[in-house]
């Protein structure tokens, strides 16, 4: 029997996207960061799913990148990542430039182009992503995706665009129904849109979670859990009333 799971999921999150205005928040606020901290305590997460763009952009310091995975890493359980179109893996990747703040906190950043996976022995859960490299209509974020381990739960991360109907065809990092029907995966975690929007498919479950900064400073994450059966629940974000400062 597999283990009972619960994994908050949220992608878009954009730290550097704002800069903390005044004196109740940091140069490049955090705020995000320490509301998804606060919800791994408070809906009790056995790990915490980034699906893309954590950061907004590659000019960010070295300090500012460190900071953000300090904070991510501080509640104890495993920070898993993928890199999404603001945060690309390629040659001026800010993945590459502070990868040793990734090794240093623990980060699991899912890098490589072809695809790698985060296996979490205790829980019984494998979660598989492919890093971007270009985001452009030949990258297919579901291509090839590995067969489902043979024991525990299945999760897998894509940073792209979900395909609604043919218009779609020259979208960047396309995403379709049956790429994620063919995943058997327990669960895909989608990013890329900032609104929680429903993917599922051919009996698999898949969902956006919202964007964390939300709108106006609130916003949404997938609590998903894993028991007999997966379930999502959508929760609110909240950014410290204090600021981050």
């Amino acid at each position: 029997m597999n283990h009972k799971v619960r994994m908050l999921h949220t992608s878009d999150v954009h730290i550097g996207h704002v800069t903390g205005p005044g004196d109740r928040h940091a140069d490049i606020c955090q705020c995000p960061i320490l509301g998804l901290a606060a919800a791994i305590g408070e809906y009790q997460a056995d790990l915490l799913m980034i699906a893309g763009d954590l950061f907004d952009h590659a000019r960010l310091s070295e300090s500012a990148v460190g900071a953000t995975l300090e904070l991510l890493t501080g509640p104890g359980v495993p920070v898993v990542v993928i890199p999404g179109n603001h945060d690309v893996h390629d040659t001026k990747s800010l993945w590459q430039r502070c990868r040793s703040d990734v090794d240093r906190t623990g980060i699991h950043l899912l890098d490589q182009i072809e695809g790698s996976a985060f296996v979490h022995e205790s829980k019984q859960i494998t979660i598989w992503g492919r890093a971007m490299t270009d985001h452009e209509p030949s990258y297919r974020p579901l291509g090839e995706v590995p067969s489902r381990p043979n024991k525990g739960w299945y999760v897998v991360a894509a940073h792209g665009h979900l395909n609604l109907s043919s218009e779609d065809a020259h979208r960047s990092s396309p995403i379709t129904y049956e790429e994620i029907s063919a995943t058997k995966a327990d669960y895909v975690a989608l990013g890329h849109w900032h609104l929680p929007t429903d993917a599922s498919h051919g009996g698999v479950t898949a969902w956006y979670p919202g964007a964390p900064m939300g709108s106006p400073g609130n916003g949404s994450a997938a609590l998903v859990t894993f028991e007999n059966e997966t379930t999502v629940e959508h929760v609110p974000i909240s950014v410290p009333a204090q600021g981050c400062r």
